[in-house]
């Protein structure tokens, strides 16, 4: 492996990415983990072959009860039909009919097999379709978490389904009294990063998180069940229509001590500072439902589902006919979430409130459009999302939606000319002509009129967007807000077009950890403290940046609740709080637990 890894560096004129520091070590740790990854493709499996299980021991149980209804027992004979329509099919990993399940496809879409022409990592919806045949339906994370909703109507063959139950975790379906493991994450309202610990700052745009949005239950859904609709009424179609409130959150990849792993650049014309650029390979893209857009009251996020057998369950705001459980447990409220990583660019504007929301929308889409022709990709390759949300849009997010990544976007953070020619050939795609001659009169200071910038041989322009500008199937959402000849939008991608990229000095993530590290040791050495250990410390599963076993203290600049504090302190440990900025020096808990002084 190491000899054809070399092989294909060799090949590359380009450096070798961040991540790759030795080709040995890289490949040695690939074979060695091999066995766990190909026990771990299996869970997936597992969980689904477990949920059907279950759901059959649970439906000939309540079908074998005394004192039922005839209806209650048709309806757990149906389940009964269900699960062992389920079992059927993840049985049989033969390659008929295209089965998802089979053997080499089924590692492929879990990622340990290359297989570029599946979804990797997709949801999955068991639709049971007419009599015993059933078939499981799977979607990219990014769309099934909407198309797969709970409640939604999925149509297959000339058939309506309703999704009626997430598939729970595998353990925990049927365990009684036992609570979900929802998870809460804080996020920024100025950036929109995710955070799962609380943190008193956001580690992508340094602001204050005391104003941050709480999700609370998240949970992460797999696989979905749907049963046949019975009737569909028009409040079920509008309901469809108006859809769920997706939000798009993401965070920075960290190295094994701790550190984000993160470039960073600033675009500037005349001196003048347009936007902030932060890039990394694997970010963590999550895409959380928080419930129907209709829904009455916007601070209550999620759905109420049945902890034990994972059926949605309807609220008022909710109401399906065909969702109808048979088992009466106290439901939970959770909130629906997937996860990827993906190559990822952050484009934060340096003054947003400037611009208005019509500009910020066109300017996102007219440069990936532009990426996607100077680098030659297909629709869709290369996605955006305006953060920390459609209506204040003070940042775009912009990743690579394809398997493996198309590998551009380090490309714009890396060659100082890449985003001009962005700009350049989106202004083109919007039907403007000569830019060439007009950039340069601007760089003259000429002032630029948008009606003279039109492409004098086409005699068909738009007036605000066509689909061969900046229309485009994935940006739907946005059609009304795109004007392609608004002037704020022409000025910036101008501006873009002639602009230049300035690296910053200190450009990763971990190179930042290490001198905020190296300064806090200059600290300590000020107040003539102990050198700390090497490395952080992990205490019942916290970390902390130092520690001084000798003495039993630690100290992190992160912020622990009371509860944790007072387990750790238990264990005989002290713990001392010190600021994000070393240049604020070191507290005297940390002087006095040191010192005795």
């Amino acid at each position: 492996m190491e000899q054809v890894l070399k092989q294909i560096l060799d090949a590359d004129p380009g450096k070798n990415p961040s991540w790759l520091i030795d080709c040995r070590k890289y490949v040695e740790k690939l074979a060695k983990d091999a066995p766990e990854n190909f026990h771990e493709a299996f869970h997936r499996w597992r969980e689904l072959y477990s949920s059907a299980h279950s759901q059959l021991r649970e439906a000939n149980r309540g079908s074998e009860s005394h004192g039922i209804t005839s209806k209650a027992r048709r309806k757990y004979k149906a389940l009964a039909k269900q699960a062992e329509a389920q079992i059927l099919i993840l049985e049989d990993g033969r390659s008929k009919f295209s089965s998802d399940f089979f053997t080499y496809r089924y590692l492929a879409t879990e990622g340990f097999l290359p297989g570029y022409n599946f979804p990797r990592l997709p949801l999955y919806a068991y639709v049971p379709g007419d009599g015993q045949k059933g078939t499981f339906l799977s979607r990219p994370r990014f769309f099934g978490i909407s198309e797969f909703g709970p409640g939604n109507l999925i149509y297959h063959e000339g058939r309506a389904y309703r999704v009626v139950k997430a598939k729970l975790p595998l353990g925990l379906a049927g365990e009684r009294g036992k609570r979900l493991p929802g998870g809460d994450i804080h996020l920024c309202s100025s950036c929109g990063a995710c955070h799962e610990k609380e943190s008193e700052r956001c580690h992508v745009c340094n602001k204050s998180l005391a104003d941050k949005d709480l999700v609370k239950g998240t949970l992460r859904i797999n696989s979905v069940e749907a049963i046949s609709a019975e009737r569909i009424t028009a409040n079920d179609e509008e309901r469809v229509r108006r859809g769920y409130e997706i939000q798009t959150v993401f965070s920075w990849p960290e190295n094994s001590g701790g550190q984000y792993q993160v470039e960073e650049a600033e675009y500037r014309s005349n001196g003048k500072l347009l936007f902030t650029l932060q890039y990394a390979n694997g970010a963590q893209i999550r895409r959380i439902n928080k419930g129907l857009k209709r829904r009455k009251d916007k601070k209550v996020y999620g759905f109420n589902i049945n902890p034990e057998s994972g059926w949605w369950e309807s609220t008022e705001d909710e109401k399906q006919g065909d969702i109808t459980n048979p088992e009466n447990v106290r439901p939970e409220r959770i909130v629906p979430i997937v996860q990827e990583r993906k190559n990822a660019l952050l484009l934060k504007f340096n003054d947003s409130s400037r611009l208005s929301i019509e500009a910020k929308a066109t300017i996102q889409h007219a440069l990936i459009r532009g990426i996607e022709v100077i680098y030659q990709l297909e629709q869709g390759e290369v996605l955006g999302e305006p953060l920390p949300n459609r209506e204040i849009r003070r940042t775009i997010l912009i990743y690579e939606a394809t398997e493996g990544g198309a590998g551009v976007l380090k490309r714009l953070i890396e060659d100082d000319v890449a985003i001009s020619r962005v700009a350049k050939a989106a202004m083109k795609l919007m039907h403007f002509d000569n830019i060439e001659q007009k950039v340069n009169e601007v760089d003259q200071g000429q002032e630029i009129v948008c009606h003279e910038l039109e492409d004098s041989s086409s005699s068909d322009s738009c007036v605000h967007g066509c689909y061969r500008c900046l229309l485009s199937y994935y940006n739907q959402p946005d059609h009304e807000l795109i004007e392609r000849n608004h002037p704020e939008v022409v000025r910036f991608l101008f501006g873009l077009a002639r602009g230049e990229l300035v690296t910053k000095s200190a450009t990763t993530g971990s190179e930042r950890g290490n001198k905020t590290e190296s300064t806090w040791l200059q600290q300590f050495s000020s107040e003539s403290l102990p050198v700390p250990d090497s490395g952080p410390i992990k205490i019942l599963g916290v970390e902390f940046e130092f520690s001084w076993s000798e003495f039993f203290v630690a100290a992190t600049t992160d912020s622990i609740t009371e509860e944790t504090r007072n387990a750790i302190e238990n264990q005989g440990w002290r713990i001392v709080r010190i600021p994000q900025n070393p240049q604020q020096g070191v507290p005297e808990d940390l002087v006095k637990e040191l010192t005795g002084l």
